[in-house]
């Protein structure tokens, strides 16, 4: 946007782009380099380096573009405003069988499509072929994108509102639902002071008109190829209901349904419906697994549940010594639970043993929880330091917000339908953002200049979409995945992954990975109804094998961006009993 732009924000730019030297752009640990790019109105591509903060696993020639593009695409001839997009990509390994470039949005909404891609090409490469280019972008809002939205008057502000945010995401009551309340009213209010002018170009259907105008200028005007993960599907769906015939191949991971999220008041309490399945399947798999591969075991699934559910009342009522200097809330508690893998730190919590832990386990386990939630929520290694920009915590919020301005005007209201829907387990985290993005509704009143003006229904494309839904997903539950699939009903298939968690990243399967590789490289679509089985189970118990596995030339691919990093040893203190053995 030129108007409004702060002369210190100029300045910043300006310098940046005056001290860009030689022929690659040196990003340095925030990917500030962007803006050392002059944008333009066509793709004009200049090699550039990953950030040095990002593990690359291995190496490839990155290329980094800015692209102007309309503020307002609606009015356009009138309005010359413009935002600049930060767009990075890997030219196609294979130049004899190339296929044109392919899109990724990793999702959010609020995540920066170039630090995903500068941390994940290899593996997408594995993922879709090297017959195309992988292109990715920081959509409006987002990352190096020019002009960031901003709700508070500086970094330490909005650092210190966002931490009080955490603490009041994890509610019970009315009154700290009235906290909450209080702070999202003064960050709407920021907004509104700060990001006036943006608010209502950051919408999806804006975002939309981007993708579809960087895949004319890549010389693709009547053929997509995109991969979107959890939001990343809603852009994908909406972008194949207002270009039907414009698709090459679209496939989205995590699906969220696109209607419910754009009409739907709802909407952020009954997507998380299937958390509690993500919490059964838990209690399962340590149950059949036995006693010798869980040290938190019970002699039923009913008992480890209720174990369970005992540990998080007591973390509920106070802190707890976390080894000898340390101590754990509830927040992080759930924030731990959210992110898996805590068959020994339960146990510990069980028998009150969590204390005992030496110094440097204890320093370990905060250390993961608080990466956990850097990745949830900010993902600070591409912050971009000339714009202030970060990715995720209210940008998702606010995006979410002027695509679906639907509003409680009550919050009694709100505590009543949230309680009556309240999720356990795996939807400890999610239950945040529940509370979040709809109260700040109530206090946001902007909504997206472009929306849709009824349901999308009766959808045909020019090319069928996949559409890869978890069976247990707290987040993209598997009949989103279904009610998109019929808004095309003859020209969309689902196909379905027998695994746990957000995406099938959470647990990536060679089966998953062929039927995708499949769909960009030929037109072998999965049968209908198929249920891909993961490859390996937790505790060590045995997979089912998948049809045909024999025959899978593609590897299970692993992501990174995503929640599911191994957990850190809690060094060599083992827990020699877990009381009774009748328990």
């Amino acid at each position: 946007m030129r108007r409004g732009i702060s002369t210190a924000l100029v300045v910043v730019i300006q310098a940046i782009r005056s001290h860009a030297q030689g022929n690659i752009i040196p990003f340095g640990p925030s990917g500030g380099a962007f803006l050392g790019i002059t944008p333009g109105s066509t793709l004009a591509w200049i090699p550039c380096n990953p950030p040095s903060s990002l593990r690359v696993s291995r190496d490839f020639k990155f290329e980094c573009a800015r692209l102007s593009v309309p503020l307002d695409y609606i009015n356009r001839a009138t309005d010359r405003r413009t935002i600049e997009i930060a767009i990075n990509r890997v030219q196609a390994q294979d130049k004899t069988n190339y296929l044109g470039p392919l899109f990724i949005n990793p999702g959010g909404p609020g995540d920066p499509g170039t630090g995903f891609l500068f941390k994940n090409a290899g593996p997408l490469f594995d993922q879709v072929g090297k017959g195309y280019d992988l292109v990715s972008w920081d959509p409006r809002a987002v990352g190096s994108t020019i002009y960031p939205l901003t709700c508070f008057a500086d970094a330490a502000s909005r650092a210190a509102g966002l931490e009080a945010e955490e603490h009041l995401w994890l509610f019970q009551e009315t009154d700290t639902l009235d906290k909450l309340a209080a702070h999202q009213q003064v960050t709407a209010a920021g907004c509104q002071q700060y990001s006036k002018d943006l608010l209502p170009y950051i919408g999806t259907l804006s975002t939309v008109r981007d993708l579809n105008l960087m895949n004319y200028l890549y010389g693709f005007s009547d053929s997509l190829s995109y991969l979107g993960f959890s939001y990343g599907s809603v852009l994908g769906a909406a972008y194949a209901a207002t270009y039907p015939t414009k698709i090459k191949r679209i496939a989205v991971d995590g699906v969220l349904d696109v209607n419910r999220w754009f009409f739907d008041q709802q909407f952020f309490i009954t997507s998380y419906i299937d958390s509690d399945k993500v919490l059964d399947n838990f209690f399962h798999l340590r149950f059949i697994a036995g006693q010798k591969a869980c040290k938190f075991w019970h002699r039923t699934e009913a008992r480890t549940r209720q174990a369970f559910m005992d540990i998080d009342k007591k973390f509920s009522k106070a802190p707890i010594q976390v080894g000898p200097t340390r101590k754990m809330d509830w927040s992080q508690f759930r924030l731990y639970s959210e992110a898996g893998g805590m068959d020994t730190f339960l146990a510990l919590a069980e028998t009150d043993r969590l204390s005992v832990l030496k110094p440097a386990a204890a320093d370990a386990l905060f250390l993961y929880i608080a990466k956990g939630n850097h990745e949830i929520s900010s993902n600070d290694t591409l912050i971009d330091q000339g714009t202030g920009n970060r990715n995720g915590g209210e940008n998702a919020e606010i995006i979410s917000a002027v695509d679906n301005p639907y509003s409680f005007n009550d919050l009694q209201s709100l505590l009543y339908l949230f309680k009556s829907q309240q999720v356990v387990g795996t939807g400890y985290l999610v239950q945040s953002i529940i509370a979040t993005r709809r109260i700040i509704n109530r206090y946001l009143g902007v909504a997206a200049i472009e929306r849709p003006a009824q349901p999308y229904s009766n959808i045909q494309t020019s090319y069928p979409i996949l559409l890869v839904g978890n069976l247990r997903d707290p987040i993209t539950p598997l009949q989103d995945a279904t009610n998109v699939s019929s808004i095309f009903p003859s020209s969309s298939i689902v196909l379905q992954y027998n695994s746990s968690g957000h995406t099938s990243a959470a647990n990536p399967s060679k089966c998953v990975s062929q039927h995708v590789f499949d769909y960009f490289n030929s037109e072998n679509l999965p049968k209908e109804g198929e249920i891909c089985q993961p490859d390996v189970l937790p505790f060590g118990i045995p997979a089912e094998p998948n049809d045909g596995e024999g025959t899978a030339t593609v590897k299970a691919v692993t992501l990174s961006g995503f929640l599911g990093d191994p957990l850190p040893s809690l060094g060599t203190f083992e827990v020699d009993q877990l009381g009774e053995t009748g328990k």
